[in-house]
């Protein structure tokens, strides 16, 4: 298999919606990673450029068709090989404060939420009839400022496997708190005399990629840095694509056109763990993690019965933070796309199976497919979907479901 890899050479800009127009003191702010539309559309117009390296208008619908999944972040070895992917942080990781940290080490304490049953006949306002979700047990400890944006591989596979109720990490072995941000200041420059305009100051921030140990500089002045950038997987009908007149190379993409290198790898997106699959069938209950923003009709969620593979689950509790917003400019009709909320990457969702269901169908229709609703938002690359075991955890309440 082929996966495409994005490299920004420059800070990568990919603007949320605040107005950005030539005003002193505008800012251009960048969102914390970038969407899919962001990626499936630079790769859609290389897939549309003739011999002339001019896009076809022509074929606009052919390109619509391609399917995208991801973006991932990945880090890459000096060389350039793939070595490990990062994953967005589960939303039913709930990172708090250590207690007790050694000076200078910054530790988490992560606790598992699950959907659980309140004692006696409560009446809650949860939606849908929703489960509520929470930890095993309330500790005062707060939530953690410093909680990693993206998990490492090793990390993330643990959790999908074999999530623990309760453990204490040091920060480092969970993951990357987040991408660096690069703040650059910019002035508007008058045509005939080549000089500044008075007032005309504006800012632009963008997404580095190459991530900096900061601590190792401080403790012991080393200069330790890791290569990252954005995975995805680009198809024609499930095979992998790449676009005839464009193999690769230096092309712009996002905010004021900075310069990415596009290469392919011989590579795949990640399989499941060993055995995760069989302890999910056994158990007919599992958890679905979003590894890019989705879009369904009911907003938060997937449906109720969702069925995927030919085959249906029962939703019964979802893990989902604050909602994300998507629009952007429709360039065909001349007019804004219309405003749209996310569920965002990290959203986890819990599911089970009636007696007889062919469980690992749905599992294989959904690992590391797109799980959106509508089937223009999946071929967007919308929903990509990790699964984990959803435990019984030992010598805990009787309440859980």
């Amino acid at each position: 298999m082929t996966i495409w890899i994005i490299e920004p050479r420059d800070p990568l800009i990919v603007r949320d919606g605040r107005p950005f127009g030539p005003n002193p003191g505008a800012r251009a702010v960048t969102l914390p990673f970038p969407l899919p539309s962001t990626i499936v559309g630079g790769l859609r117009h290389k897939a549309g450029l003739d011999d002339a390296g001019v896009f076809n208008r022509n074929e606009v619908a052919r390109v619509l068709g391609l399917d995208l999944r991801g973006p991932l972040l990945v880090e890459l070895t000096a060389e350039g090989v793939l070595h490990q992917f990062l994953f967005p942080a589960p939303a039913d990781a709930l990172a708090l404060d250590a207690d007790g940290s050694a000076p200078g080490v910054t530790e988490l304490r992560i606790q598992a939420l699950a959907p659980r049953a309140l004692p006696g006949a409560p009446t809650t306002n949860q939606p849908d009839g929703m489960a509520l979700v929470a930890p095993a047990t309330r500790v005062p400890n707060k939530v953690s400022g410093a909680a990693p944006r993206f998990w490492h591989e090793r990390h993330f596979s643990t959790w999908l496997t074999d999530p623990a109720p309760d453990v204490t990490f040091a920060l480092d072995a969970v993951g990357l708190r987040s991408l660096e941000s690069d703040a650059r200041t910019h002035v508007s420059v008058q045509p005939d005399t080549q000089t500044a305009r008075e007032g005309a100051l504006f800012q632009t921030r963008g997404l580095e990629f190459t991530w900096c140990d900061r601590a190792a500089w401080t403790e012991r002045e080393a200069f330790v840095t890791r290569r990252l950038a954005l995975a995805a997987a680009f198809e024609d009908a499930g095979r992998p694509y790449t676009p005839p007149h464009f193999p690769g190379g230096l092309a712009p993409l996002g905010g004021e056109r900075r310069l990415m290198r596009w290469s392919t790898l011989d590579a795949a997106l990640p399989a499941p763990p060993p055995g995760l699959f069989d302890a999910i069938v056994e158990a007919h209950r599992a958890r679905v993690i979003l590894l890019t923003p989705a879009l369904f009709a009911a907003g938060y969620r997937p449906p109720l019965t969702w069925v995927r593979g030919g085959v249906s689950a029962n939703l019964r509790a979802a893990a989902v933070p604050r909602a994300q917003v998507i629009s952007g400019w429709d360039l065909h009709q001349g007019k804004p796309k219309p405003t749209r909320r996310l569920a965002p990457a990290g959203s986890v969702y819990f599911v089970t199976w009636e007696p007889g269901a062919d469980v690992r169908a749905w599992l294989e229709a959904t690992w590391m497919r797109n799980v959106s609703d509508a089937d223009q938002d999946r071929r967007d690359g919308f929903g990509l979907a990790a699964l984990g075991v959803w435990p019984r955890y030992q010598g805990q309440t009787a309440g859980m479901l």
